[in-house]
């Protein structure tokens, strides 16, 4: 169902929210982003408030954040309110500390805590990541009172993560895990001790989200228990919660390649903030495209006798600066998969080596043979030719190898390793060509 022109020119919120209450809350999202940015809390505050916490919940974070600033904070509440505790810190994290402040007032003192407790944690860790509803059980219980339990509070439990069961003694100190089903087949009379297993997985709540993603993938958990330092309960990330991390930190690491600071950027952002992002490494790349550009310079008479060479020198660089972005993509996937570490710099450099030597090789007998067509020089189609061929084997190298180094010193090898290889690149390639061909430009002529 969409939304009419009509609707949208004349906005009926009382018609929109009818609407959207007929509606999935994925869908009646998809229909709130469809509206005007400075309509649509007037949807949201149209509908039932728990509806309106169910939409927001589905909601792009800035979106929900933009839509929620424009709230009363008496009515924010209310839908916060109803929302799941990471959600609600999510939300609560990106809208502006005045308005989050004026909206946990209006929620009662303990619900206002335990907020606050969720919004100190990174929102890429654990404890940013994890969510305080879960069912924790007694170590003193039978299977049966356990079983009796679930049922008495079936309608408090029936949207939380219940496929696990955590045992936690009388501090709520974690002591093990049951599987729901492992409950179901066992005898009412056993002690719950008995089915739980003690092995427990568990992350503290400084724990990346890499890190956790890196826990689900290799034993297939639906869902990990968070702890202190003390082993207190804190919390649970679902496989849900750790999907959502990792689709939203691929679209940030996507952009961070793209050089955008923080990798983060929509364009209903404020202009200052877009500018600022870009402009970060657009400045820092100005720089280094003069260093580039400085090696031209030196060899200005040589490119003045065969200005033959002009032609190829972007072809070199782009086709050179290609192949090593392909090494860097390599090298960031397989470091975020733990396939590689920071440490296997030789393997990675004859990895490399090898595939560099048969693609260029490759790419330079097509550029010197096009080179040799166009002129009908020999000499110049293997200069040129040579000069992409070196130039590749050192931009896999390069590629393959910065980000290893970037992330051995804690650096995002996202964000730096293209500048870095570009500069190299481009240097290299034409100080090559160019340095070749001042010596045999007679040839050239």
């Amino acid at each position: 169902m969409e939304l009419t022109t009509e609707d949208l020119e004349t906005f009926d919120a009382e018609q929109v929210a009818a609407k959207l209450v007929t509606l999935q809350p994925f869908e009646a999202a998809e229909l709130v982003r469809s509206l005007p940015q400075a309509v649509r809390h007037i949807a949201l505050v149209a509908l039932p408030t728990s509806t309106a916490a169910d939409v927001l919940e589905e909601l792009p974070d800035d979106i929900a954040a933009a839509a929620v600033m424009q709230m009363d904070p008496g009515i924010a509440a209310g839908m916060v309110r109803e929302m799941w505790s990471d959600e609600k810190a999510d939300l609560l994290q990106d809208v502006a500390s005045s308005h989050a402040d004026a909206i946990l007032s209006e929620l009662e003192p303990e619900e206002a805590a335990a907020a606050r407790s969720l919004i100190v944690y990174d929102d890429d860790t654990a404890g940013g990541l994890m969510q305080t509803e879960f069912i924790a059980i007694a170590e003193g219980m039978a299977v049966g009172d356990v079983v009796g339990q679930l049922r008495e509070r079936a309608e408090d439990y029936a949207d939380y993560p219940a496929s696990y069961l955590y045992v936690v003694d009388d501090d709520g100190r974690l002591l093990g895990v049951a599987s729901l089903r492992s409950l179901l087949l066992c005898d009412a009379n056993t002690p719950v001790t008995t089915v739980a297993s003690t092995k427990v997985v568990s992350a503290p709540t400084d724990l990346p989200g890499a890190g956790l993603l890196k826990l689900f993938r290799r034993l297939h958990l639906l869902a990990v228990p968070v702890v202190d330092a003390s082993n207190h309960m804190l919390g649970v990330v679902t496989q849900d919660d750790a999907l959502r991390f990792s689709e939203e930190d691929a679209d940030e690491e996507m952009l961070r390649l793209a050089g955008i600071a923080g990798g983060d950027e929509f364009r209903d952002m404020p202009l200052r903030r877009r500018a600022s992002r870009r402009l970060s490494w657009l400045s820092v790349n100005v720089l280094l495209n003069v260093a580039a550009a400085s090696v031209i310079v030196l060899y200005q008479e040589t490119l003045q006798e065969v200005i033959a060479l002009a032609v190829f020198l972007p072809i070199i660089s782009d086709m050179s600066g290609c192949s090593g972005n392909q090494a860097v993509a390599v090298s960031i996937r397989e470091l975020s998969l733990d396939r590689i570490r920071p440490t296997n710099f030789l393997w990675v450099l004859r990895k490399e080596l090898t595939v560099g030597f048969v693609n260029g090789l490759a790419l330079g007998c097509l550029v010197g043979l096009a080179a040799w067509l166009w002129k009908g020089n020999v000499t110049l189609g293997a200069v040129v030719g040579g000069a992409l061929w070196v130039n590749t084997l050192v931009a896999v190298s390069v590629g393959g190898l910065v980000p290893l180094g970037l992330r051995r010193f804690g650096k995002d090898p996202a964000i730096a390793s293209s500048p870095i290889l570009t500069t190299v690149t481009d240097m290299c390639g034409f100080l090559v060509v160019l340095g070749v061909a001042s010596r045999c430009t007679d040839l050239l002529t």
